[in-house]
């Protein structure tokens, strides 16, 4: 059984509670059951959140937060390229 320390745990909880990120997708990533992230979901957030419970400028921030998270894993590909391709030109 594997030990995450706390930080690490409440990072996880708070990318799935901010909907960045699916419990499937943290699955997929991490191999971590979805119902362990349920529960550093309530530990760190407390009851979670129906998303009909949600404010309009919830949803916004929901909403801007992953099109952030998307925006900065472009910028992370398009470094990667053009490291690789900065080789060829020396």
């Amino acid at each position: 059984m594997v030990k995450y320390d706390n930080s690490f745990k409440k990072n996880i909880a708070e990318v799935v509670h901010n909907k960045i990120k699916t419990k499937t997708e943290i699955q997929r990533e991490y191999g971590i059951a979805p119902s362990t992230v349920v529960g550093w979901e309530k530990k760190y957030f407390g009851e979670l959140k129906n998303k009909e419970n949600l404010t309009d400028q919830d949803l916004e921030i929901i909403r801007l937060k992953k099109l952030l998270q998307e925006k900065e894993e472009e910028v992370e590909i398009l470094k990667k390229a053009a490291a690789i391709f900065s080789k060829g030109i020396k």
